[in-house]
């Protein structure tokens, strides 16, 4: 029998992907062995997952008492465990289901250990599949022998951190009979003395490289800190303790001894000489007590550990600084280490370029007090609460403020006295540095550096049904340190507008970001929708995109799918509207006029389609094409409650609608019952929903009346006034 050993503390979201995968094991003579340390979660809730799974993982609880900690509750579940073999697996992880089996076929009764692969990723049980890439994981097997335990588990790695006894099968009389236990005393780093003392104590280690184990990293540290994200300051000692005890019982084993030496010369030189370059009051600690750990350590070293493949050239010195406890030298000769490294990113990156331009040349320069630069979806388009602002203040103002428009692409038509600097060009830095007021309804770079005077109004770009941030537990589609980059960007937001007190609500958790900072104003860009010349604007809207006067308008505008992308940032999308059938039904009446979200980078061939169906995706403003919609078909995008300022009906095609709520985004509102409009599954429900538009009119009348108080309580047609008024005259 195995024992698996998960301890717990918080993050049922997790454990339930984690027993969900122990369920799913095709070895079944198993126990789940689950030590509760100091429970976080809500009992009741946490009682349900235990209620779903007991029988399902032949589970048992126990509960840490008097101590707490990984290492303790690891300890308590060997001398709880029963299995002739022990697998201790993380509650924040996973494993396939395959993946004791595949270990258990390459032990026998001469082998103690059998490991396999531990995968990296920030996503759950579902998409993780989906999104891996088969290719790089075998190229990254390529660089080392997978088979050496020594350098699979152990010397292949160059951070204390990335090691661990997790994705590995052990015989329980390797433990008991070597008397090797976690130190109850470590916080951090308690796998590297295990570890250590395993590769050293075993004769027989095998492997399965097929035996995969999933190490589910947390993508937010703020809120759900994984122990590996504990602050370095903070860890410090018990990566001090976990190296010495490591070496201690590697005596006899040069090799390992020798790699740990490694490690921490590869700390000073990656990690510790930015420390000293950028020290603070707060953590002077690193040029006193850990400067001078690090210079006993370097002292002591063998000097042939620290092998030149290992190292470039220019670390040599800053270890040899370290070893003479040099603080000056080891300084001087980290600066020109860290400044050869930006010098080499700088004539690779044009981004890393600039940002050195405006560090050190544009950002001295006086900052100009009557300079404004505004940016809509990353300088993608003319459009949004920007270009309202804009609008608004070259009216009212005139010749007072200088106005920058930042933009992606040349031939960007934008009215009105204006500079306009290519986004990531040097003129964009160069304006960004010196301008007093940045108008963004996107994040800013965080290459750009904020200058403490600057104004930064971030107007977003709508009011959230879906998830954002950090109300979202996975981020499917983007990048690993989204939530990281994300909170470092919102902390230099002066305000954050919002369009009614639900947003308010919402943002002051998806963004952590201070009610008192919150402009609950009402959107800039929908002030249009009730100008009193909105009728006339209608009409020249569809003179100018050449649709008859006498058609009406419906647009489908869905927004993108997380897991439905090229790379990063670039989405693609999947026409799943039935435009033939459209036409063939209301292509009398109607043209469709499509408008997909502005990250979706596919183009759309309308020749297809003929005169019915028209591309609105490259047109700048949404809010026009509100004016000329009679119905809008859409499905988990927030433009649905700007356009619901107009009260004209609204269909909400959620075809994909399980998966999206389940493992994409999840929701603020509920789709069933606070939606001014019915969702619908197929084409066939499309087709019929607009042949009775009227009924459905009249049946959503009340909850439209609702929706339109609760969402579009504060849009007026001054929003704008209001917004300028407060950043441009308190100011």
């Amino acid at each position: 029998m195995v024992s698996i050993i998960v301890t717990h503390r918080k993050w049922l979201l997790y454990l339930k992907d984690c027993f969900k995968s122990i369920s799913e094991q095709e070895f079944k003579d198993y126990e789940t062995v689950l030590v509760v340390d100091d429970l976080q979660d809500d009992k009741d809730e946490f009682q349900q997952v235990i209620d779903e799974y007991k029988d399902k993982i032949n589970l048992k609880i126990f509960y840490l008492e008097g101590k707490t900690g990984v290492s303790a509750a690891r300890n308590l579940g060997m001398d709880k465990a029963q299995g002739e073999y022990i697998y201790f697996l993380d509650n924040d992880d996973y494993i396939y289901d395959d993946g004791i089996k595949k270990l258990l076929d390459v032990m026998d009764e001469d082998t103690d250990m059998a490991y396999g692969r531990v995968q990296g990723t920030y996503q759950g049980t579902v998409t993780f599949e989906e999104k891996r890439d088969i290719e790089k994981e075998e190229e990254n097997l390529e660089k080392y022998d997978f088979d050496n335990p020594i350098e699979s588990r152990l010397t292949h790695f160059r951070r204390l951190e990335r090691l661990t006894v997790l994705g590995a099968l052990y015989r329980k009389s390797l433990f008991t009979d070597n008397n090797i236990r976690f130190n109850e005393e470590q916080y951090c780093f308690a796998d590297v003395r295990v570890l250590t003392e395993i590769l050293c104590t075993t004769k027989k280690i095998k492997s399965n490289v097929n035996a995969i184990y999933v190490k589910r990293h947390h993508n937010d540290r703020y809120n759900n800190p994984a122990i590996e994200q504990t602050p370095k300051i903070e860890s410090m000692p018990y990566y001090f303790m976990a190296i010495d005890n490591a070496k201690k019982v590697a005596e006899g084993h040069p090799e390992i001894q020798g790699h740990f030496d490694l490690i921490e010369a590869k700390f000073v030189t990656l990690y510790l000489i930015k420390k000293l370059r950028w020290n603070t009051e707060e953590e002077e600690c690193w040029e006193n007590e850990y400067f001078q750990e690090f210079y006993n350590r370097c002292s002591q070293m063998d000097k042939k550990n620290l092998k030149r493949r290992y190292f470039y050239f220019l670390e040599k010195p800053v270890i040899k600084a370290m070893a003479k406890g040099d603080l000056a030298k080891v300084k001087k000769t980290g600066n020109r280490y860290l400044a050869k490294k930006k010098l080499k990113r700088m004539f690779k990156n044009k981004w890393a370029r600039n940002k050195a331009f405006a560090l050190h040349i544009f950002n001295k320069m006086p900052m100009k007090e009557n300079y404004v630069i505004f940016e809509s979806f990353m300088g993608r388009n003319y459009s949004g609460q920007p270009k309202y602002i804009y609008e608004y203040m070259q009216e009212h103002f005139g010749d007072k403020y200088t106005y920058v428009w930042s933009v992606d692409k040349r031939g960007l038509k934008i009215p009105g006295k204006h500079k306009t600097v290519r986004r990531s060009g040097l003129r964009y830095f160069y304006y960004m540095n010196r301008s007093k007021y940045w108008i963004l309804n996107m994040k800013q770079p965080l290459s750009v550096p904020k200058r403490e005077d600057t104004v930064l109004l971030e107007t977003w770009h709508g009011t959230p049904l879906k998830r954002l941030a950090f109300d979202l537990n996975d981020v499917v589609g983007g990048v690993s340190n989204y939530k990281d980059k994300f909170y470092r960007q919102k902390e230099n937001w002066d305000y954050l507008l919002s369009d009614n007190p639900f947003s308010t609500e919402k943002f002051q958790s998806c963004f952590m970001y201070p009610k008192e900072k919150i402009l609950e104003y009402g959107y800039p860009a929908n002030d249009p929708l009730y100008a009193p010349d909105r009728e006339e604007r209608a009409r020249k809207i569809k003179e100018k995109l050449g649709i008859p006067a006498d058609k009406k308008v419906i647009m489908y505008a869905p927004t993108w799918r997380d897991d439905n992308y090229y790379e990063i940032g670039q989405f693609k999308f999947d026409l799943d509207l039935d435009v033939n059938r459209l036409e063939k039904e209301f292509g009398d009446e109607y043209v469709l006029l499509l408008r997909l979200h502005y990250l979706v980078v596919e183009a759309l061939d309308m020749s297809k389609y003929g005169e019915f169906a028209v591309n609105g995706s490259a047109y700048d403003d949404v809010t026009d094409l509100y004016l000329i919609t009679d119905i809008l078909i859409t499905d988990y995008s927030s433009v649905f409650f700007d356009f619901a300022n107009l009260k004209r009906p609204v269909l909400y095609y959620t075809y994909d609608l399980e998966r999206y709520r389940d493992v994409l985004h999840g929701f603020y509102l509920s789709m069933e019952d606070d939606l001014p409009g019915p969702m619908l599954l197929t084409n066939d429900e499309v087709v019929d929903a607009i042949k009775n538009i009227d009924q459905i009119q009249e049946k959503y009348k009340d909850r439209y009346e609702e929706f339109y108080n609760r969402f579009c309580c504060i849009d007026d047609g001054h929003a704008t006034e209001r917004v300028v008024n407060k950043i441009f005259k308190e100011s």
